[in-house]
């Protein structure tokens, strides 16, 4: 792409602005859904401007399976009375045993797979990542990572969650890989099956929307009941655009199908990564180009519950054992 100034963003088509984070949907009902995320990270190649902003287009998300978390509800236990006697002629009174009742069970737990739900407002980074980090190369340096990573415990935190912990092998694993496991990483966080591989067709597939700069989309031909998927350009480490999409997606953010009178798109790309898919086979296709977006990195990721049988090339079950 020509004409792009060196900083990061995300959108579905080339050319506006100076870094982008974008995404897409689309369900097996026939319904195609597009999904754009934009994500702006001002200043000079290198160390990027600790401010930058982010912005989303896409359609509405819609579900196949019922999303409408179950509740319980429990009848209160009316205390009984005993009434006075009727004269005041001494009676002979049989001792009243008292009856046990047993409490009322109480509520299930609240199921997070069931609504992973929104935040109430964004959370801007802290620590500022966008300083440590570098936008116009790959960056998987301790300051970048563990900037990011303080970043992402603090937003965890405002839900109850843990900090993320990366798996041990961390640093072995390719840009790809490490958008595979970071994803797994906040789903399973939250209750959610984690995504079951890697499948050759779809890093194929997501490779090509990081060379064009946008939301890859299953192959054709491939089987498919739900999927959805993400861009993001200019940023250094996958775990910068996570935190974006999980964290500052709502309303007060750049993201354009966000505002104050229309919040039907506010957080989407949260809900995107947190897809309540069934994972009988859920599959995810990754992609990393270095140079993709007008010479600085470009990622994507490509979620997809499908019945095929395709060929994978890197397991949730063969990385399990390096996880804490």
């Amino acid at each position: 792409m020509t004409g792009a100034p060196p900083g990061p963003r995300t959108e579905g088509h080339p050319g506006a602005g100076p870094s982008w984070l974008g995404f897409g949907i689309l369900l097996a009902i026939g319904e195609v859904l597009i999904l754009v995320l934009v994500f702006v990270h001002p200043g000079a190649a290198g160390a990027k401007s600790p401010a930058g902003h982010l912005a989303t287009s896409f359609g509405h998300t819609r579900h196949a399976q019922n999303d409408s978390p179950t509740s319980s509800t429990t009848t209160p236990v009316v205390p009984s009375t005993t009434e006075p006697p009727a004269s005041s002629t001494p009676t002979t009174v049989l001792p009243v045993v008292p009856t046990t009742t047993d409490p009322p069970a109480p509520p299930p737990p609240a199921q997070v797979a069931d609504a992973p739900g929104v935040l109430p407002a964004n959370i801007a980074p802290q620590p500022n990542f966008l300083s440590s980090c570098s936008g116009a190369q790959y960056d998987d340096s301790s300051a970048c990572v563990g900037a990011t990573l303080q970043a992402i415990a603090n937003g965890r935190s405002h839900e109850g969650l843990a900090p993320m912990v990366l798996p041990s092998n961390w640093t072995q694993l390719s840009p790809g890989q490490q958008i595979f496991v970071a994803t797994n990483l906040e789903r399973t966080a939250r209750g959610l099956a984690p995504l079951t591989a890697m499948a050759a067709s779809l890093d194929q597939a997501a490779a090509q929307g990081a060379a064009r700069d946008t939301d890859p989309g299953p192959p054709g031909g491939f089987p498919y009941t739900q999927w959805g998927s993400n861009w993001a350009g200019a940023v250094g480490n996958p775990l910068e655009a996570l935190y974006f999409w999980m964290y500052d997606d709502g309303t007060g953010s750049a993201n354009v199908d966000c505002t104050s009178s229309n919040q039907s798109g506010c957080w989407g790309h949260r809900e995107n990564i947190l897809l309540k898919l069934p994972c009988a086979m859920c599959l995810m296709g990754t992609g990393w180009d270095s140079v993709g977006y007008g010479g600085d990195p470009s990622m994507t990721e490509l979620l997809v519950e499908t019945a095929g049988d395709p060929q994978l090339d890197f397991t949730w079950h063969q990385e399990s054992a390096y996880l804490p």
